[in-house]
């Protein structure tokens, strides 16, 4: 299955061999930005301008996953109105699904039900947006803000932030992470930090 999130408010899912339309959602964002998240036999699906809603789509769902009012369609496995991202792409980790806002909200969520988990401010995000996706590598979930702070939260049911490190100049790109080295690209520099 392929996911596509439009400008018209309209999410829905393609069969990739054939091009049928699997089901369709509406009532998202009208600025769809984050990619799609898939883990398990889940698509995790968070846009928005204003209302930022998150819908968890099963990857077997068909037909019209709309939800209407507090009744759930068979193939949504849970739904939020808020408590999604504008901009950066969320993560799953392990059986938690975690959303990095703009502003600097960082809220994780039980991936299976939806249960809120945690739900706190970084502490690097002061008046700083977040446009960078969060990475997780070795049991820690970093997140990146335009001013170049790097938050350090454990990944957990609970939340614990280990360190914020200033990387020194404007940072908007997602890091990347490989061979247990930490890429983070600013605006004059790439740094690549590892033991």
């Amino acid at each position: 299955t392929t996911v596509v999130c439009n400008g018209y408010k309209e999410m829905a899912g393609y069969d990739l061999s054939t091009g049928k339309r699997l089901w369709q959602l509406h009532g998202g964002g009208d600025v769809p930005v984050p990619a799609p998240v898939v883990a398990g036999d889940s698509i995790f699906i968070t846009n928005g301008h204003g209302r930022k809603p998150i819908y968890v789509v099963r990857a077997d769902a068909s037909g019209e996953l709309t939800p209407e009012d507090e009744k759930k369609p068979d193939g949504l496995l849970w739904w939020s109105k808020v408590k999604g991202s504008y901009m950066p792409t969320p993560i799953v980790v392990g059986d938690i699904f975690y959303v990095s806002d703009d502003g600097g909200i960082f809220t994780g969520f039980e991936a299976a039900t939806g249960k809120q988990l945690l739900r706190e401010r970084l502490p690097g995000g002061g008046n700083s947006t977040y446009s960078a996706s969060p990475v997780s590598a070795d049991g820690r979930i970093y997140a990146v803000n335009e001013d170049g702070h790097v938050d350090v939260v454990k990944a957990g049911r609970e939340y614990e932030h280990l360190a914020t490190n200033q990387m020194g100049e404007v940072c908007m790109a997602s890091p990347a992470i490989s061979d247990g080295l930490l890429f983070i690209r600013g605006q004059k520099t790439l740094f690549c930090i590892g033991k």
